[in-house]
């Protein structure tokens, strides 16, 4: 692993440990500057109100954070996310078919 490889992962690292999401299920790498992030995207924090709508609205606010905030690491080139439950498509996020999280 390169040295600056090596920095950007530590920096992902913090961020998924600072921010609200359950990175229990995330794994990630990073390869020459390309950040990539595989597994099931959850929010730690749920929503009181039960809204279907206000989780899936928290959850896209979450994964636009979490790109931004990585995106802003010094030598990030790029993010590849391989997500299996969210997907981006014509720069939105979309959530996939449920599927059983095991």
């Amino acid at each position: 692993m390169l040295k600056e490889d090596f920095v950007i992962q530590s920096n992902v690292r913090q961020i998924l440990i600072r921010s609200n999401i359950d990175y229990s299920r995330i794994t990630f790498g990073t390869v020459k500057g390309v950040v990539y992030l595989r597994g099931i995207f959850k929010s730690a924090f749920h929503h009181t109100d039960g809204s279907i709508e206000s989780a899936a609205d928290f959850t896209i606010k979450s994964l636009q954070s979490l790109e931004k905030k990585i995106k802003g690491i010094p030598g990030v080139i790029d993010i590849e996310f391989e997500l299996t439950n969210w997907t981006k498509a014509g720069g939105q996020w979309i959530p996939k078919k449920k599927q059983e999280d095991g």
